[in-house]
């Protein structure tokens, strides 16, 4: 501990308790301290030097020594009595006023080298007991009191210069007492000022610490706000938690079922599945999938609104829900598809299955009716059916999907279970429709002709292009090898169009040459005749009118066209291309067609021609076929002409045109030209006249 800090413990342990608590009490019991402790160290110089000076010192010199000692007593006085801590401050300044008159009246009066001691007087009395207006009034009557008796006492005592003293003695004197009142008043106004100044610093910390207080104080008011609000955002996070899960409730089943029916659909449907295959695995249950697939819908939904399609399709749910078991999983994947999950027991057959599916056609065949109408559904099913360990959601899906495609296919409101040989030929399908696919890519698809002749004459009177597809392994196939899954791929229009380009581009090419063929005829299917492009893809082609004529087949219903059929029709014809009938008689044209279209020739099918020469009644209905054609003007064609026989029966009965492997099977364009001109057929004809 340094000397100042045990100075400091000292004072701190002097000044009276109930002084402490009080920042200017502290002050002020500081200063009396200081003062009283150092000042007898500076004031006893004087009396000591004048000791020196002055050949008779006494009794007025040691009197001046006594009251400047005086001071240190005050500091045991003080811790004795602390609670008189004002009395003996007034004592205290008391004292110095006698020891400065004192020495003043016996040293030189009031040039005395002690009078600015006196200056001192009000000073530390202003530091021990404050400034306050009593306690200037007191102080400043102490001084006019003691001023007052000092020239009294100096004027009756006749007192003047002591002239026993050298004055340069005096001078030193005065020089030693100004030299330790000014340091007195020095460390006095240092000490006041370090203390102010620490004073000033708590000051400042104290007014730093209310402003923390203070900041505190808000940081508690906003603290307490900010706990209010997080109360408050607490209880509204808590509703909002609770609308979160009843909201993450709805989104989850929204997310697991149809908007629409309220059924399951396909993300709850494969969830259902993959527990059941867990299941099965462990208990040797078997799965099975049935497909349902909604006939005749579109046709509601085109003609009576979309709407109405909603209501049928909630209708059907609600069919559905009442007709499986209880225990069946019910869900909408699709449009206007609905798959059953049904388990089945490892011994089961597959009967009941069968009614199950067979009731679900029956309960959704049963007409609807809605605001007048009744609108009639159908229903077809694919089943898929898995065991054990070999369940397998995915395959049971496209399974299913194979067996419902089977059971669309082959004649719609019917059942299917998926087998092997199913998939086989589905598998067989898809490869041909990829196989075609990359045929029309290739261009392998090609123009056959089948050379058409007059029926008395046999003249060529015109050729039927054919597609025929020449296979890079296969060679060259027959429609008869992928026809149906070109239909089913809806490739049958682009294979149209490429036969009658080429067959187009070969027409003019023996029109270049020579080549006399008066007219091809192309095949032209109900999806080709619906394009709304095809008239201007016909104007492309440059087509010189009469030398191409359509050919109508498939189920086109002619009595019923609509629009883009009608026009299509209408600009066909003002393009010069002359519109044919096929297959006739087999339903896919009608009188009413005939009357409308006008066509320029029909053509009887291959079945009526067939058995002509054995079955009269077959016979009847090829020649009232060509009556009402005559009847009409229309030309009539006979395709399938086999034999020789049925050719000279055809030509008894009025028929125009033949057309069969009696006379030429169908051929490149380079084989055509080579048969034309050996003029192959005749010879074939003149063999079998002479035969006969």
């Amino acid at each position: 501990m340094t000397p100042l800090q045990r100075f400091e413990r000292a004072i701190d342990w002097l000044t009276p308790d109930h002084m402490k608590g009080d920042m200017n009490l502290r002050k002020r019991a500081r200063m009396f301290l200081f003062s009283h402790t150092f000042g007898p160290f500076l004031g006893l110089p004087v009396p000591l030097a004048m000791y020196l000076i002055d050949p008779a010192p006494f009794p007025h010199v040691p009197i001046l020594a006594a009251s400047i000692l005086a001071f240190w007593p005050f500091l045991a006085l003080i811790k004795l009595f602390p609670r008189r801590y004002t009395a003996l401050a007034l004592l205290s300044v008391t004292n110095l006023n006698f020891a400065v008159l004192w020495g003043a009246f016996h040293y030189g009066g009031a040039s005395s080298p002690f009078l600015m001691w006196y200056m001192l007087m009000p000073m530390l009395a202003f530091f021990y007991l404050g400034s306050s207006k009593a306690m200037r009034i007191s102080v400043f009557a102490e001084i006019v009191v003691g001023l007052g008796t000092y020239t009294t006492a100096y004027l009756i005592s006749g007192k003047n210069f002591p002239a026993h003293i050298p004055l340069e003695h005096m001078v030193y004197a005065g020089l030693v007492s100004a030299l330790c009142s000014t340091t007195y008043a020095f460390f006095m106004a240092s000490y006041y000022s370090s203390v102010v100044d620490s004073q000033s610093e708590l000051l400042k910390e104290i007014s730093r610490h209310e402003e923390t207080l203070d900041e505190l104080t808000r940081a508690k008011e906003d603290t307490d706000r900010a706990n209010d609000a997080l109360e408050h955002a607490k209880n509204l996070a808590e509703a909002r938690n609770a609308e979160l899960e009843s909201a993450k409730a709805s989104l989850e089943y929204n997310a697991l079922h149809d908007a629409l029916t309220g059924l399951p659909n396909r993300r709850y449907l494969d969830k259902i599945l993959a527990q059941h295959a867990n299941r099965c695995a462990r208990t040797g249950e078997g799965v099975a999938l049935l497909h349902i697939d909604l006939d005749r819908f579109k046709q509601i939904n085109d003609t009576l609104g979309h709407f109405v399609g909603d209501e049928v399709l909630v209708h059907v749910a609600g069919l559905l829900r009442y007709t499986v078991r209880k225990h069946d999983f019910v869900a909408r994947v699709g449009g206007d598809e609905f798959i059953v999950v049904c388990i089945v027991e490892a011994d089961d057959d597959d009967g009941e299955l069968a009614e199950t599916a067979d009731r679900i056609i029956e309960r959704i065949r049963e007409p609807v009716p809605y605001e007048g109408h009744l609108c009639r559904l159908g229903a077809s099913v694919g089943i898929a059916l898995e065991t054990g360990d070999k369940v397998s959601p995915k395959s049971l899906m496209v399974n299913s999907d194979i067996a419902l495609y089977r059971a669309k296919n082959d004649k719609r409101g019917r059942y299917e279970f998926f087998s092997e040989e199913l998939q086989a030929e589905i598998v067989n399908s898809k490869r041909i429709a990829d196989d075609i696919l990359r045929g029309i890519e290739q261009k392998e698809f090609i123009a056959f002709y089948q050379p058409q002749f007059d029926a008395r004459s046999y003249d060529i009177v015109g050729v039927e292009a054919l597609v025929r597809w020449k296979h890079p392994i296969k060679g060259i196939l027959a429609p008869a090898a992928f026809l149906r899954v070109a239909e089913e791929l809806g490739a049958v229009a682009t294979l149209d169009q490429m036969v009658l380009e080429q067959a187009v581009a070969d027409f003019a090419d023996w029109q270049d040459t020579g080549f006399d063929i008066p007219k091809v005829s192309v095949n032209v299917s109900a999806r080709r005749l619906n394009h709304s492009e095809l008239a201007d893809r016909l104007r492309d082609l440059d087509i010189r009118p009469g030398a191409l004529a359509f050919e109508l087949v498939e189920s086109i219903f002619l009595d019923e066209t609509d629009e883009t059929v009608a026009q299509n029709i209408r600009k066909i014809r003002e393009l010069g291309v002359d519109i044919e009938i096929d297959d006739f008689g087999t339903g896919h044209a009608s009188i009413v067609s005939l009357l409308n279209l006008d066509p320029v020739r029909l053509k009887i099918d291959r079945q009526f021609v067939a058995p002509i020469s054995s079955s009269p009644e077959k016979s009847r209905v090829v020649s009232s076929i060509i009556e009402m054609g005559k009847s009409l003007g229309i030309g009539v064609v006979a395709e399938g002409v086999e034999t020789l026989e049925q050719a000279q029966i055809l030509a008894d009965l009025g028929c125009d045109v033949l057309q069969g492997y009696a006379f030429a099977k169908p051929m490149s364009a380079a084989d055509l030209q080579s048969f034309v001109k050996k003029q192959k057929w005749r010879k074939a004809v003149a063999a079998g006249h002479a035969a006969a």
